[in-house]
């Protein structure tokens, strides 16, 4: 009968060899991770990131504007006197020719019914003199008058004249004073200040001896008409504006609404404020906008010249450390790495490089989460 020999293996070597496998596999799962762990991820860097281009920008100045009107006068009365009535308040739209302010007159009225009436007799008068002096004549031709007696008459008509004509020019220069007591609005406008109210007194600039109390006004009501926009410039880019140059304006108050304008007036002499020189640029609204308030202020862009074709890169990317101008270039394991350059023109947005970046290189506009905050990063 043929032997067969028992080939299975004892049980403990079974187990260990079980055991040793698994160990195996574990550490092979334990150095994976850690070699997964040291092996750098791919990080998205286009939403935090653009890429330097080359483009040929157009020139821009950047200041603040301030809305104010095109025309604009303040209103006084021709002489001293008290308010009687003011028929319109701040804010309220007027038309040209519209009575605005009406001025006490006193006792004006009376006395130009009184000149009025001195003027009538010394009409009549005259009219009597005149009847007389024809009848006068007469007689003469007549021979029953002598030339002397004529002579007479005539020099007492040519006064009653002179008289007639005193009266008429006083009578109208109280006419004239009674016109002066009504303000009205020199053009269509709105009214952008009130001074004075009723019974308050108002003097004229150049006439302002007060009243009794001593509170004198120069002026009723300030008009103003049309809107444009009115941006001081530093005198080192006033040499880059022009006239008719197009422009935009974007005011506080709508900051998703810019204006289209051009500028329309530059000043031919300086302002000096604190030592620093500036000129006013008027710029002409191209649309006209009902929303729009005096005094409302908002950057102004000025589109300047036609800048040569250099890399360029977002404003917002440029930052400063020790004051230097620099960006955050893509570094090792992607790490925001400062790198400084040499700044050219802005166009508002994007600016000039005119050193120390190459084109396709990519430039930080956002810190990503990953990044280490550096010191001095502004």
């Amino acid at each position: 009968m043929a032997r067969t020999t028992d080939l299975r293996q004892p049980a403990w070597l079974s187990w260990a060899g079980r055991l040793g496998l698994v160990a195996a596999l574990v550490a092979a799962g334990v150095w994976g991770s850690i070699t997964v762990l040291r092996r750098p991820s791919v990080r998205d860097l286009e939403p935090y990131t653009v890429v330097v281009q080359q483009q040929a920008l157009r020139g821009t100045v950047v200041a603040t504007g301030t809305v104010e009107p095109i025309r604009q006068v303040s209103l006084s009365p021709p002489q001293p006197g008290i308010v009687a009535t003011i028929n319109v308040n701040e804010g309220e739209q007027v038309r040209a020719g519209q009575v605005l302010v009406v001025m006490d007159g006193g006792n004006l009225p009376t006395r130009i019914k009184e000149r009025q009436a001195l003027l009538t007799q010394a009409e009549e008068e005259l009219a009597l003199r005149e009847e007389e002096l024809m009848r006068q004549q007469g007689l003469v031709e007549a021979g029953a008058l002598s030339p002397l007696a004529l002579s007479q008459l005539e020099s007492r008509h040519r006064a009653q004249q002179s008289q007639v004509a005193a009266s008429e020019q006083r009578l109208q220069q109280l006419l004239q004073e009674q016109r002066e007591l009504t303000v009205q609005a020199p053009f269509d406008g709105l009214v952008m200040e009130r001074f004075a109210e009723p019974r308050s007194y108002v003097a004229p600039s150049g006439n302002t001896s007060g009243n009794a109390n001593g509170a004198t006004k120069t002026s009723l009501l300030t008009i103003g008409a049309g809107h444009q926009v009115v941006a001081a410039l530093p005198d080192n880019e006033i040499g880059r504006i022009q006239l008719n140059q197009d422009a935009r304006v974007v005011l506080d108050a709508f900051p998703n609404g810019p204006l289209d304008a051009q500028v329309d007036i530059i000043a031919p002499r300086s302002q000096v404020d604190d030592n620093v020189i500036t000129f006013d640029v008027t710029l002409k609204l191209l649309a006209e906008n009902p929303r729009l308030r005096y005094g409302m202020s908002g950057d102004v862009q000025l589109f300047t010249e036609e800048l040569s074709s250099t890399p360029v890169v977002p404003t917002v990317a440029i930052v400063t450390r020790s004051g230097q101008a620099g960006v955050y270039v893509v570094g090792r394991e992607d790490q925001p790495t400062f790198r400084s350059i040499a700044l050219g023109y802005s166009s508002g947005s994007n600016i000039q490089v005119l050193d120390g970046l190459e084109l396709g290189e990519r430039v930080f506009i956002d810190w990503p989460s990953w990044a280490r905050q550096p010191r001095g990063r502004n």
